[in-house]
């Protein structure tokens, strides 16, 4: 079934974007002469489920709509598998597809299915979960908690701002010890962010320089200072400029090893993962993915 695409759609991601990017996606295939089939979800975990199914029955391109919550899922289904990945960006973030270029258009969607080409990128691992593009703790998993508990409204970046705002006041830094190649790092801190990209919480450059293929992470860490100094790195990191204060620090390493003095909440992809203490490495070309074909320099 090698021209096949299997479409896992989550039909809640993107207040319902998903499932009609996915039906205008599938009508175009099928105009190219592109075989497709559907997989709906219904409830969490599905989306891994589904993706086992796709493999049993003989799939070899599976492409996952939704939003980073959804590829998180169904990629942790399919590491090590012989498939390649399409991502149809239709949820609240889209990082992934943000930091390898993939459109949201559904022309330029089904044009990257069609004729994109393969990318092998890295992915980040903790403990047995994988993911693919930032890890954090600290401040930023407060923010991301309370964004995946649906407790603002709006979505996208509109959503992380008013979480940031709600959770920096009663927020207090806690004491974290970190061991990687560069070394170690004792003290407090307002975020500890480890990036496979460079994108979260829907186009923050937390970690601007990082590569999906770099066979390495990147590590952006936030000292404790003042919350006035927080609030505007975090202006400044929409566009990546916040690694120029002297209150972060930007490292690259293949391992990070977590310890905090009291348990602290890693998420990933958006996603609650586990708590500290933790191991996080780099798995290097452990996903395939269709990616648009760079052009004059550009995608």
């Amino acid at each position: 079934m090698t021209n096949c695409w299997f479409i896992i759609v989550n039909p809640t991601s993107g207040g319902g974007r998903a499932e009609r990017v996915s039906t205008h996606v599938v009508d175009l295939l099928r105009e190219w002469g592109v075989q497709a089939e559907v997989l709906v979800t219904h409830a969490r975990g599905d989306g891994a489920r589904l993706a086992k199914v796709a493999l049993d029955r003989g799939a070899k391109q599976i492409a996952i709509c939704g939003g980073d919550g959804t590829i998180h899922e169904v990629v942790n289904a399919l590491v090590g598998a012989e498939v390649v990945v399409g991502i149809l960006p239709s949820g609240r973030g889209n990082d992934l597809a943000r930091a390898l270029g993939v459109p949201k258009d559904v022309r330029g969607i089904v044009e990257t299915l069609v004729n994109g080409t393969v990318r092998q990128i890295d992915l980040g691992r903790i403990g047995e979960r994988y993911f693919c593009t930032v890890a954090s703790l600290g401040l930023d998993t407060v923010v991301a908690k309370t964004v995946y508990e649906n407790r603002v409204p709006f979505s996208g970046q509109l959503a992380y701002t008013l979480a940031v705002l709600k959770c920096l006041g009663p927020f207090q830094c806690p004491h974290v010890t970190l061991v990687g190649d560069f070394g170690k790092f004792e003290g407090r801190i307002f975020v500890a962010a480890t990036g496979n990209t460079a994108f979260y919480g829907s186009g923050i450059q937390v970690v601007p320089s990082a590569v999906a293929d770099s066979g390495h992470l990147e590590l952006c860490l936030l000292f404790k200072t003042s919350k006035w100094t927080v609030l505007g790195l975090f202006a400044k990191a929409f566009s990546g400029r916040h690694v120029d204060s002297e209150w972060v620090r930007v490292e690259k390493t293949k391992t990070l090893s977590i310890v905090s003095e009291e348990p602290l909440w890693i998420f990933a992809d958006g996603e609650p993962v586990c708590q500290t203490p933790a191991t996080i490495e780099v798995v290097p070309r452990a996903l395939r993915i269709k990616v648009p074909i760079v052009k004059n320099g550009g995608i």
